[in-house]
């Protein structure tokens, strides 16, 4: 597969959608990135049970590269701060 050829997708977000959105991307033909400003997904409404002690950080909180280890066309990356639209001349 020519990587110049597939269509890259770029998810900024690893919130639930951000992952339901790469995770239905994961049989498509096309490259993704997921870009959030934390290396891990947090499953917020739990927060209060590790407050509480009830629960540890590690229960709430998943790595994105465990998340996306068995997709092979999948990668996440650092914080953005500005995006930019950019017009390709075809």
């Amino acid at each position: 597969m020519n990587i110049q050829k597939v269509p890259h997708v770029v998810i900024i977000g690893a919130g639930f959608g951000g992952l339901q959105a790469a995770q239905k991307l994961a049989g498509a033909p096309v490259r993704i990135t997921v870009i959030d400003r934390h290396n891990y997904h947090l499953f917020q409404p739990l927060l209060y049970q590790v407050a509480i002690a009830g629960l540890v950080p590690s229960q709430i909180a998943y790595p994105l590269r465990s998340i996306f280890r068995r997709q092979s066309k999948s990668r996440s990356s650092g914080a953005t701060t500005r995006t930019r639209s950019c017009a390709r001349n075809r």
